[in-house]
């Protein structure tokens, strides 16, 4: 069951003051419509682009609710480009983790910027291009140290669900 509204003016406010990172993206709306796929996942369509999702993500033991720009924004030219810590892998990684497989260490080639357990990254492709987003299972400097092992859990890929969802959204405007 899909739920579609649009938000007040003052509940835009509210959001843009507790995503963080991503609170730039709403304030500068006009409209910003809520697209909850289940309870889950929710879609944000700010200008009738898909940008941002909420997503409740299992992560270790316990749930966790992550507020993530969606890849689609990376490719639409937005005004603000949210400076989250990034991984760059090889591309002998890329093909796994656009079918939803979770990043090794052996396949990082870079890792940029400091992060702990549980929080945001990008991840990337040798030429540059977002291919994932995913939370990480260690702090940077644990992930710098190790050599193997699985150090990313994949919240969102090219292809996945979300991505397909958001290309429908655009093609339907």
């Amino acid at each position: 069951m899909v739920k579609r509204y649009f938000l007040s003016n003052k509940d835009i406010k509210e959001l843009s003051n507790a995503v963080g990172e991503l609170g730039p993206v709403f304030r500068s709306a006009k409209k910003v419509e809520v697209y909850e796929l289940n309870e889950i996942t929710t879609v944000y369509l700010v200008d009738d682009k898909p940008l941002v999702a909420k997503l409740t993500v299992k992560v270790d033991s316990g749930q966790r609710e992550y507020i993530i720009p969606l890849l689609t924004y990376f490719y639409l030219n937005p005004p603000y480009i949210p400076s989250y810590p990034t991984v760059t892998v090889d591309d002998g990684a890329v093909p796994h983790i656009v079918n939803g497989a979770d990043v090794m260490r052996p396949g990082i080639k870079e890792i940029s910027g400091n992060f702990g357990v549980g929080d945001v990254l990008l991840i990337k492709d040798l030429k540059g291009r977002y291919i994932a987003i995913g939370v990480s299972l260690m702090t940077a400097d644990e992930m710098r140290s190790t050599s193997k092992g699985k150090v990313i859990k994949v919240i969102h890929h090219l292809g996945d669900k979300i991505w397909n969802l958001a290309q429908e959204l655009l093609k339907a405007k």
